[in-house]
């Protein structure tokens, strides 16, 4: 009995996922290529779900949350190292021939172009003093700096649920597990996104097979990345911080780059992030989960398993 009344809060949170996702997928569907602007929307899921969770299914419910913001530091610190992960990324993506530079930034003006149309505006048709050029300058500096985070929001909303609430319920299984199903989980909740929204190309059975396992894999080890910088730092803001971090940098050089080969591109990726797994466990930073989950034992009051 005991045990069942320990997993109900994960079970309550993953049953809530899965309703929750199930309809911003709906909404998308429905919604046709308007639907689009849910995608982001459907980020929030996980914290909402989690939020949920914590209310009514979690006895120690936001004492765990870590929810301070920590100091000014730890943002800088990880600022630095993810955008050095996202640079390392394209290092990959280049040395595998996943990509093609285009220092023009076509693809950001298509992009532009195209949003500006939908609302039956020209290219040019911009404010005063921006043209497009100095627009495309705009968003590539601010998603490599901290001028561009209101998508922080977003990353809160993966954060707060699978990192600050599943992850160190999944923990008392053990380290390792907690990263490949939690990573794994993450995994399968993108699926979604995947199958409503546009495609990157044909492919064959066995394409389609190596490319799921290298986004598994990829997001196993960006698990283990984004769990690293929750316990590192000791706030869910640091965590969601990174992970805004990494995803506006990506957009930032996807102005400049052709993609030429998107299998390729996800085995680039999932080599990325594995090395940069390989890094922390050989520098035996992975050793501050056991501090982080004693932490979480004393908050919620409940025994933790901490081995890895």
């Amino acid at each position: 009995m005991k045990t069942n009344m320990k997993n109900k809060p994960l079970a309550a949170y993953l049953l809530l996922v899965m309703l929750i996702s199930g309809g911003f997928v709906a909404g998308i569907k429905l919604l046709g290529k308007n639907g689009n602007y849910l995608a982001g929307f459907y980020m929030l899921g996980p914290a909402i779900a989690a939020i949920i969770a914590r209310l009514f299914f979690y006895r120690a419910r936001f004492a765990d949350a870590r929810l301070g913001f920590g100091g000014l530091k730890s943002y800088v610190k990880f600022w630095g190292i993810t955008l050095g992960i996202v640079c390392l990324s394209y290092l990959m993506y280049t040395l595998l021939g996943s990509i093609s530079w285009d220092p023009s930034g076509d693809t950001f003006l298509a992009q532009l172009k195209g949003q500006m149309a939908t609302s039956g505006k020209n290219i040019n048709d911009l404010p005063a003093g921006l043209s497009p050029k100095t627009m495309l300058l705009i968003f590539f500096l601010g998603g490599l700096s901290v001028f561009n985070i209101p998508t922080i929001v977003f990353g809160f909303g993966e954060e707060f649920g699978w990192r600050g609430f599943m992850f160190p319920r999944l923990c008392r299984r053990g380290l390792r597990f907690a990263f490949i199903v939690g990573g794994l989980i993450w995994f399968a909740w993108h699926v979604p996104l995947m199958l409503v929204l546009p495609g990157t190309g044909d492919f064959t059975l066995w394409q389609h097979a190596f490319n799921i396992v290298m986004l598994a894999i990829g997001s196993v080890c960006s698990f283990v990345f984004f769990a690293y910088v929750y316990a590192k730092s000791g706030t869910i803001w640091v965590a969601s911080f990174a992970h805004a971090v990494m995803n506006n940098a990506s957009r930032s050089f996807s102005y400049f780059v052709k993609i030429e080969n998107q299998l390729s591109a996800n085995l680039a990726l999932a080599i990325t992030m594995a090395m940069v797994v390989g890094i922390l466990y050989s520098a035996k930073e992975l050793e501050i989960f056991h501090s982080f989950l004693t932490d979480e034992r004393d908050a919620c009051g409940s025994p933790s398993r901490t081995s890895d």
